[in-house]
């Protein structure tokens, strides 16, 4: 007869992990987010291999400011929200303090920082867990790097599935990331891809920084896809998001 036992706190972490963080689009779209509330106007997605071995955001967001370094990838712990009632007036993508730490369950996770109250930048690893394994200084301009190598490599059988789809994730990236380029105004955000085959990396998307989603889905789709009806629906569009800022 099986015996009912309680999952060990390590392996319960891994596997809700894998169910916050559900794809290569997933993961970089958490990090976007937290570059958005951050407030950076210049964002940077560098993959190497398509986000098989590499994914890093690059922002000139605030940065992080030493205090938060020990809690920035534990689990539920958050900047945006003390108690549930802090929902209602939640200004942010992200609140829940979940991102961050599936990601470090996931992959192995550095984040490179500095605030603007610092001289220097900092050098932070974490365990898979979300502990502070090792901090150093570095030089950095005020920003924020995350860099996510081997992403799903703590789980065999997602991992070999991501693998075996990586064109399919890509362009599920891509797709997803040309979407945050429309919605973004005064943001400049760009993609590069860098393959075995060659030196140097290779833009594949890019927008802004523009003050309006029209100009934005110029830069994204070019000037033969906007056509008079867009013109219209995006002047509607324009109106009410300033009426909603």
């Amino acid at each position: 007869m099986a015996v009912i036992r309680k999952i060990k706190d390590n392996d319960v972490h891994r596997i809700c992990s894998g169910q916050v963080v559900l794809n290569l689009a997933v993961a970089v779209k958490e990090l976007v987010e937290n570059s958005l509330d951050a407030g950076a106007t210049l964002i940077e997605v560098r993959l190497r291999e398509y986000g098989k071995e590499l994914v890093e955001v690059i922002d000139n967001g605030t940065g992080i400011e030493p205090d938060n370094f020990e809690a920035l990838v534990l689990k539920h712990c958050t900047s945006k929200i003390s108690e549930f009632a802090d929902l209602t007036t939640v200004g942010t993508f992200g609140f829940r303090g979940e991102a961050l730490s599936s990601l470090c369950a996931l992959s192995d996770l550095t984040v490179v920082t500095r605030h603007a109250s610092q001289s220097v930048g900092s050098r932070l690893t974490f365990d898979t867990v979300g502990t502070l394994h090792h901090r150093e200084a570095c030089a950095r301009e005020v920003g924020t790097s995350v860099s996510l190598s081997k992403l799903f490599y703590t789980l065999p059988v997602r991992y070999k599935e991501f693998q075996r789809n990586l064109k399919k994730e890509y362009a599920k990236l891509i797709q997803l990331l040309q979407g945050y380029c429309l919605i973004s105004t005064n943001v400049k955000l760009l993609c590069y891809n860098q393959t075995s085959t060659s030196r140097t990396r290779q833009l594949v998307l890019s927008s802004g920084p523009n003050g309006n989603i029209k100009d934005n889905i110029l830069n994204v789709f070019g000037s033969k896809q906007v056509n008079e009806k867009m013109y219209i629906c995006l002047k509607d569009v324009n109106n009410f998001f300033s009426s909603n800022t």
